[in-house]
């Protein structure tokens, strides 16, 4: 029975996708993770680790006044830079696409990022059509992404908005930097915390997390406050350039070939405390908790995590608190995802730098 139960649970894990959750349109959305095209993999590494398929990324303008409902919107996508098996920097390819009120655009990633190899994450803000690279206040975009692996398995995701504060169709840029600043002026702020709600330990999972503090060289060091089925409290750091998507913990008896056009990315879990073994071995159960054939016992160690940033760090300084952002990828092929939760407290730190060529469609 345990069995059978542990294959219906996998079926549903890997078909699992986003729904509508109340989000409201925004003026810049941001998505968390796009693939070019790529696979990112160590040889032999558990599929929790590699990264690849092709993305289709859809934006929504949902203002339908026929005279001032249109808009341009600015993508910015990030594409991570490796060396050595580890993501050392990212890099920005820009395109802007005219939106009539009403109107859906859907693009494959594949074609409209500038990178025909990578993985990163994209930022869509709203521009004032009538001027040159204006960020402008125009709180109606909505949008999702649909990521599609090279098993043909197929998730999604909604993007993560942001609205304006400033006055509808004004310019946002305020300080003059040309940056997006998530600052509550520009902006709205990031969530403070980002919650993981739930994970069930013997499943495939990968976290997505995205830095929005300091610049591409800065390293993000990231506090995990984890508590299993009884509460039972646990800890874990890891660090990252830019953008990452990496195994909870490695336990898992998923293996798969490297793709031939694996980037090397190197296999690196977050911590064995989100693994089964560890769970069983080393913590108080919930014996109430995942009972599979209602013996009275668990069967399978559950849990969940709220994710805090420490500090931004280069050569030249450590900022405190980064701004983070994310998703969750989980299944046993690593094909269902969803956004993390996020608290209602907002930090006021986070800003997005531009460092790329604009192709104007």
């Amino acid at each position: 029975m345990k069995k059978q139960f542990l294959c219906v649970m996998t079926v549903l894990a890997a078909s699992t996708a986003t729904f509508a959750d109340g989000l409201n349109p925004g003026s810049a959305l941001v998505y968390p993770v796009q693939y070019a095209g790529a696979a990112l993999s160590a040889p032999s590494a558990p599929y929790g680790s590699i990264l690849g398929g092709f993305t289709v990324v859809c934006i929504t303008n949902t203002n339908l006044d026929p005279v001032d409902g249109a808009t341009n919107v600015h993508f910015e996508y990030v594409n991570i830079v490796e060396q050595g098996g580890e993501a050392i920097h990212c890099n920005v390819t820009n395109r802007v696409e005219y939106l009539t009120p009403g109107d859906t655009l859907c693009v494959a990633v594949d074609c409209h990022n500038a990178v025909t190899l990578g993985a990163g994450y994209l930022v869509a803000s709203a521009q004032n059509p009538a001027a040159f690279d204006e960020a402008w206040a125009f709180d109606h975009l909505v949008g999702s992404e649909i990521v599609i692996d090279f098993f043909g398995a197929m998730f999604t995701i909604n993007a993560i908005p942001f609205s304006s504060p400033a006055e509808e169709r004004s310019a946002t840029d305020v300080d003059g930097d040309e940056q997006l600043d998530f600052d509550g002026v520009e902006y709205e702020g990031v969530p403070e915390d980002l919650y993981l709600d739930s994970f069930v330990a013997i499943i495939n999972s990968s976290l997505i997390l995205l830095n929005l503090t300091g610049g591409p060289k800065h390293r993000a060091t990231v506090a995990f406050d984890i508590f299993n089925d009884n509460e039972f409290p646990l800890s874990a750091t890891t660090s990252f350039q830019c953008w990452m998507q990496r195994c909870l913990a490695d336990d898992v008896d998923t293996w798969v070939p490297p793709s031939p056009t694996a980037l090397a990315i190197k296999s690196i879990c977050i911590s064995p405390v989100f693994g089964q073994t560890f769970l069983a071995v080393n913590t108080p159960d919930d014996p109430a908790e995942l009972d599979l054939d209602c013996d009275g016992l668990n069967d399978l160690e559950t849990g969940w995590v709220r994710i805090r940033g420490l500090d931004a760090s280069s050569s030249a300084e450590s900022l405190a608190n980064p701004a983070l952002l994310g998703a969750t990828v989980s299944g046993a092929l690593g094909s269902g995802g969803k956004r993390l939760w996020e608290s209602k407290a907002k930090q006021l730190n986070g800003d997005f730098l531009n460092t790329g060529t604009v192709v104007v469609d």
